[in-house]
C-alpha cells in the first residue's frame, strides 16, 4: 500500500510539471522565425534568417533569472559550435549588460539586449529561460521554457542539423 502512495505521488508530481510547461510554452510562436534585424553587444548587426546547413538556438535570458545564470556555462559552450542569438529580456542598459557579461564570461558579439521587450513579444515569450531551436530553413523545429541540460541541448541542435 505503501509502494502504491509513493507511486501515485510522483505520478501526480509529474503531470504537475507537465502541466506547467504546456501553459508555459503555450503562447510561444511556433513555424517559421519572425523576421527581425538587432544589433549585438559588439555592434554587429544580425537578423533572424538562418544559415545554409546550421542549427540555430534563439535563448532568452535575464540577468536577474537564477535559472539562467546555471544554464550560462551551457549556452556559452554552444556557441562555440552552433549558432547562438542570446537575448537579453529586461536586464539594463547596454553598458549594465556588458558589465554583466564580462563578469559572467558572456561573448559580446551573440548577445542583443531586449531591454524594451520587443523581441519576447514577437516570439510570445513570457517566462525565462525560453529557447528555441530553429532548422536551416528557418522553421522552429523545438521549443523550450526551462533548465534544459547540455546534452539536451546539444541532441536537439544535431537532431535539426541531421533530420531537420
Amino acid at each position: 500500500m505503501k509502494k502504491r502512495k509513493t507511486i501515485l505521488q510522483w505520478l501526480l508530481v509529474i503531470i504537475a510539471i507537465v502541466s506547467f510547461r504546456i501553459y508555459q510554452q503555450q503562447d510561444l510562436t511556433t513555424g517559421m522565425v519572425p523576421n527581425f534585424t538587432s544589433k549585438t553587444l559588439s555592434g554587429e548587426i544580425i537578423n533572424s534568417k538562418p544559415l545554409s546547413n546550421q542549427a540555430v538556438l534563439i535563448h532568452f535570458w535575464a540577468t536577474w533569472c537564477g535559472v539562467c545564470a546555471l544554464e550560462n556555462d551551457n549556452i556559452q559552450a554552444l556557441g562555440e559550435d552552433y549558432r547562438v542569438l542570446n537575448i537579453a529580456m529586461q536586464s539594463g542598459t547596454d553598458t549594465e549588460l556588458k558589465q554583466y557579461a564580462n563578469e559572467h564570461n558572456m561573448r559580446l558579439d551573440n548577445i542583443i539586449n531586449d531591454n524594451s521587450g520587443s523581441l519576447a513579444r514577437l516570439f510570445g515569450v513570457r517566462a525565462t529561460p525560453s529557447s528555441f531551436f530553429i532548422n536551416p530553413k528557418g522553421s522552429i523545429q523545438f521549443v523550450e521554457v526551462g533548465y534544459v541540460t547540455s546534452l539536451g541541448y546539444k541532441l536537439r541542435l544535431w537532431w535539426i542539423e541531421t533530420f531537420g
